[in-house]
């Protein structure tokens, strides 16, 4: 098979409309399109890349309803942006873009036109765009596509793991590479309805934790996209090396429970002499007895307390009875002496 150099254009050709036939019996062959400004189509690029069409319309559109104008936009935070575009993919990413796009067209004009750009050359209006911070090769491309009409193929990071994945770009290309390689394979006229159907299958829930896998590393050839296609399309198989490995894990897994066991058992049979040692705590815990014996006393102190209370109130009681035995005694007399004071004198 040719190397990914030597690729004809024929066959980058043939594979990239193969490829267009398969994914438009899924996807359907209509093509999105919007016309904005020159910053604003800037602004959109941020919302798209490494999303679906639909969740960058809808991102977009909250990023102006939820600020007054451009300005405010500007001046606000990377957290309060990365709030605001939360439904989309590296938020905080995107958030940071805006503001230096915005930042960067703010202070070279003074305003937040940018048409300037429309009338530049290809190779001005490049270097124009690279001077912006942390600009991707998304964006930019996007921004000459719509802007100049450039012949590009705007790839992100999701579109370029799925070109490496269907086997149309080389393994180890960049995004910029990989860009270059497919313009050869794709028209002008065609390469906005041919991205669209690769975010389209890029952005699926179907294949998005598929293409997110390590590449498997197989000869290039371009013309087999239909083949990889359906691989990425079939259920997963689990190879005989990853069943083997699985094995081996298990056995190794096995072996070192067993050592855990032997481990507690010995650890186990070592810290049996603690147990003899234990009377040895019985007996350093002896003294807190003593401690509460000697408390004791305060009780005896307490029973003679009572005791003392006790012979106090017999000691009343016996006054008392004392007290009525004295009234009850003067009692008697003074009725013997009313007795003998009334009895009749005897005559002589």
């Amino acid at each position: 098979m040719p190397s990914a150099p030597a690729t004809r254009a024929s066959d980058k050709q043939q594979a990239c409309k193969k490829l267009t036939s398969l994914l438009q019996k899924d996807y359907g062959r209509s093509v999105p399109k919007i016309k904005l400004p020159v910053l604003e189509t800037m602004l959109f690029a941020v919302c798209l890349e490494d999303n679906s069409w639909e969740a960058a319309e809808a991102g977009y559109e909250k990023l102006l309803k939820s600020y007054f104008d451009l300005n405010e936009i500007r001046v606000s935070s990377v957290p309060e942006l990365e709030r605001t575009l939360s439904n989309l993919k590296e938020a905080a990413w995107k958030g940071l873009r805006i503001k230096s796009i915005l930042r960067f067209v703010f202070e070279s004009t003074y305003t937040f036109d940018f048409e300037k750009l429309a009338r530049l050359t290809l190779e001005s209006a490049q270097k124009r765009l690279k001077k912006i911070d942390y600009i991707s090769p998304f964006i930019s491309s996007y921004t000459l596509q719509q802007v100049l009409g450039s012949h590009v193929v705007c790839l992100d990071e999701g579109t370029h793991r799925a070109t490496v994945h269907l086997g149309i770009v080389p393994p180890d290309s960049s995004i910029e590479s990989a860009s270059e390689f497919l313009k050869a394979g794709v028209k002008k006229a065609d390469a906005s309805g041919f991205i669209h159907l690769l975010r389209c299958f890029a952005t699926d829930p179907k294949f998005a934790d598929r293409i997110t896998d390590e590449y498997d590393e197989e000869e290039f050839d371009v013309l087999k996209v239909a083949d990889r296609l359906a691989t990425l399309k079939a259920p997963r198989k689990r190879k005989k090396v990853v069943k083997k490995a699985v094995a081996k894990a298990k056995k190794n897994a096995a072996k070192a429970a067993r050592g855990q066991k032997a481990a507690a058992k010995s650890s186990a049979a070592k810290t049996t002499p603690a147990k003899a040692r234990a009377p040895l705590a019985k007996k350093k815990t002896a003294p807190a007895k003593k401690k509460t014996a000697k408390a004791a006393p305060a009780k005896k102190k307490a029973t003679k307390s009572k005791v003392a209370k006790s012979s106090v109130s017999r000691k009343k009681q016996g006054k008392k009875k004392t007290a009525v035995k004295k009234t009850a005694v003067k009692k008697k007399a003074v009725k013997k002496k009313a007795v003998k004071k009334k009895a009749p004198k005897r005559k002589k």
